[in-house]
């Protein structure tokens, strides 16, 4: 492969270097995720290092699918032999392969952030305190903190000048959820990185096994590498493993959560020998957003200086709009939105609205409403968040942990079985006294000695018989084990459940539908997974994860929209007060400014072709103050008109460069040119991967292979016995309808399936 032809001179300086540790200073929209694919081929083609001892761990799964995919095009045989995950998903696989190390069972529960919170509520009741107090979200808060700082409740010592008047009880809240979660063999995200690091610190044969295993690590978004994360990163190298990472200062806003810009910067300090390589040249926006996003940036001092720059020139300017009221600046970006979408045959794909806190966006979705303009928000409550899909799941999570109590308590009643607070108070208490999981409990439940009612014991009787029965079939593995699910979810009831009321909820049974066409398509393109997988697959999803694209404009924070681009972005509220958050630079003084700073800079560079900013004067409640254009505006060098009166037709709309254009009855009379690409990732817009030609129809084998089953072949199954294939999903999966068994959904490729040549129908 002609690497030179396909790169820039940086980029392939890159990709090719034989240094033993690297730091990549990738700009946004420099290619980075095409220099990271690219050093995997060449690690692999030219150096020929075994794939199997490359690990490349991405910040999202989003991200690592793709890097998997691309590398698989430019080395098709071998490249699905590199380890790509985020670091939670690596952590999450290597403690299924050690769980005994921390005394779990492979079956152990991830547990999200809701379920987390539940956790914490149930202990708080439990303390006295009512669901909705504060002391529940303060305690939230100070778990995952502490988890993020790297610590447990026997690492914490309290001291006179304690953040919290009243940590000694939150403390108390933390050690109990940590007792009642390892109870039921869960994990929550936070657990999967710190046990991982106590395995590798506290197990020497573990971490020398872990060490040897990969000659190469390579590591995406480093600027937004923790503490932990750093830690584990330097658990898994040994003196000589090849370190290899990738990010931009200039991005880091993610310290909220426990990112270290130091780790990047100082970088140096800690790999001898180390070789920095700027990557500055930008493949995704104009010059004039370049010009704007370079100025801004430059008011920060942390930074490994560096200006973008393109040779895309002559963009169309920045426009610019304040208007005397958050109503008013909504109708300017719908009508913006609107002549955009007339211009492009009605499509949105390609806008996005960007903003730095949720609180926002209300009068901008009423206005989107009003004029029937598509949208959709991410960050906010995902699909597999949905109070249905949970339920779901949670009976799924049962199936494999009978002691993950927390998904008990969400589905004991669901659907309605006359199980109340009491009877479940009681369960709880009884379990307790007998050293069970709840689950546990009610499976041996003895009427004799419970205090529960007859009918509860009957309707507690009925529910474990239909999870026994599922767990059987699950074990037994004869259908695929999305079939499997669904017969167990029809059979409790739960659709009937959601259309119990007169005016049934269409969606959400759509959204259960959806629940198992998500399973078919994991199986699909996971054909020998298992049920345990899919599972932990799901709770390892993030916002990102949910977006596949539409016609429809994306409304996000800028934090959900790292990694991004579109070609027309929106970033509205640029108040002072609002973005820079005075809440932020009061807690963190200079530093956060400076993070907020970073946040603008994101912002505007996920801008391929027209960056518009808006702000209003309007008082606010929540800044306690009348709007002011955003300071960040003057920094870009971007000019705003002075205050008068901007009516939606009256208003005056301002330019980077200073031209002036007044709204007419007939609109804005400045349309650019828009793409109909959708959104990608980093230097994605030069991508040859991106634009894969249509495959062509496969071609039906000579031979009878597993995977080629026709509707009507004859399938002989040595549990069913015979049938005839009646459906073929996506070629890996088949449903068939057996003389005795009726019909069946399995796996084409089961071992238990053969075939034999088809006579038109059975024998």
């Amino acid at each position: 492969m002609d690497y030179r032809s396909l790169l820039n001179e940086n980029q392939y300086e890159a990709v090719s270097t034989a240094a033993q540790y690297v730091r990549i200073i990738a700009g946004a929209g420099s290619g980075k995720t095409r220099v990271l694919t690219y050093r995997i081929s060449y690690l692999i083609g030219e150096l020929h290092v075994d794939p199997r001892r490359i690990l490349a761990i991405a910040f999202t799964n989003k991200v690592a699918k793709e890097m998997k995919e691309r590398a698989g095009k430019i080395v098709p045989e071998v490249a699905h032999l590199v380890s790509v995950s985020t670091f939670h998903a690596f952590c999450a696989r290597f403690l299924r392969m050690e769980a005994s190390a921390i005394g779990f069972p492979v079956s152990f529960t991830i547990f999200d952030e809701d379920d987390q919170g539940s956790l914490v509520k149930e202990i708080c009741v439990g303390r006295g305190y009512k669901k909705g107090d504060s002391i529940v979200k303060e305690a939230l808060s100070y778990i995952r903190r502490k988890k993020t700082e790297g610590k447990y409740p026997q690492d914490i010592s309290l001291s006179l000048n304690a953040r919290h008047t009243n940590e000694k009880e939150i403390l108390e809240i933390f050690e109990e959820y940590e007792e009642r979660k390892n109870a039921m063999f869960a994990l929550d995200f936070d657990d999967l990185l710190l046990k991982t690091i106590f395995v590798l610190s506290e197990f020497d044969a573990i971490r020398h096994k872990w060490q040897n295993r990969y000659d190469h690590i390579l590591v995406d978004e480093f600027q937004d590498t923790n503490d932990v994360q750093y830690k584990l990163m330097r658990l898994l190298i040994r003196d000589d493993t090849c370190l290899y990472v990738v990010g931009d200062p200039d991005q880091t806003i993610y310290t909220w959560r426990g990112a270290n810009q130091k780790i990047i910067l100082g970088f140096n300090e800690s790999y001898q020998g180390l070789e920095t390589i700027i990557l500055d040249r930008n493949y995704r926006s104009t010059d004039v957003i370049l010009n704007a996003a370079n100025r801004l940036i430059a008011h920060n001092k942390k930074r490994i200086p560096k200006n973008l720059y393109t040779t895309e020139k002559n963009g169309a300017p920045i426009e610019a709009y304040k208007g005397m009221s958050a109503e008013a600046e909504a109708k300017w970006v719908a009508d913006r939105i609107s002549s955009i979408a007339r211009k492009n045959g009605g499509d949105y794909s390609n806008i996005a609205v960007l903003y730095r806190s949720s609180y926002v966006t209300r009068p901008f979705e009423s206005e989107f409403a009003a004029r029937g303009i598509a949208y959709r928000i991410f960050g906010g409550l995902r699909f597999y968040q949905r109070m249905e899909v949970k339920d779901v799941l949670a009976y799924f999570r049962l199936l494999v942990n009978e002691k993950d109590d927390v998904s008990f308590d969400r589905i004991v009643n669901v659907p309605r079985r006359g199980i109340g607070e009491s009877s479940l108070e009681i369960i709880k208490e009884e379990a307790k006294q007998a050293g069970l999981s709840e689950y546990e409990y009610v499976k041996s439940l003895d009427a004799e000695k419970t205090a529960l009612k007859t009918r509860v014991i009957n309707a507690l009787n009925a529910m474990v018989m239909a999870m026994e029965s599922t767990k059987k079939k699950l074990s037994d593995n004869y259908e695929v084990y999305s079939a499997t699910l669904r017969d167990f979810v029809m059979s409790i009831k739960y659709f009937d459940y959601l259309t119990e009321d007169q005016n049934p909820d269409e969606d959400r049974i759509a959204n259960v539908n959806a629940l198992f066409d998500d399973i078919t398509h994991y199986i699909n393109n996971n054909p020998d997974s298992t049920f345990e997988q899919y599972l932990q697959n799901v709770s390892l999803l993030t916002s990102q994860d949910d977006m596949n694209g539409g016609n429809y404009v994306s409304l996000m924070t800028i934090h959900v929209a790292k990694g991004l681009e579109f070609d027309n972005v929106f970033v509205i509220a640029m108040n002072e007060g609002t973005f820079p958050s005075d809440r932020a630079r009061m807690e963190g003084g200079r530093d956060a400014e400076e993070e907020e700073r970073r946040l603008a800079y994101v912002a505007m560079t996920r801008a391929r072709k027209n960056l518009y900013l808006s702000c209003n004067s309007s008082y606010s409640y929540v800044t306690d103050s009348a709007g002011a254009p955003s300071i960040f505006m003057k920094e870009a060098g971007v000019e705003l008109p002075p205050d008068q009166d901007h009516n939606l037709w009256g208003a005056t709309n301002w330019r980077s460069n200073g031209s002036r254009f007044r709204g007419t009855n007939n609109g804005w009379r400045k349309v650019a040119q828009q793409s109909s690409s959708s959104f990608f990732e980093d230097g994605d817009a030069i991508d040859p991967f991106e634009k894969p030609k249509p495959k062509p129809e496969p071609e039906r084998p000579a031979n009878n292979g597993i995977n080629d089953w026709r509707v009507g072949d004859i399938a002989i199954h040595e549990k069913f016995g015979e049938g005839v294939v009646t459906s073929v999903l996506n070629g890996s999966i088949i449903v068939v309808e057996f003389k005795e068994q009726g019909k069946k959904t399995l796996l084409a490729s089961h071992p238990l399936l053969s075939r034999k040549a088809s006579k038109g129908g059975l024998a």
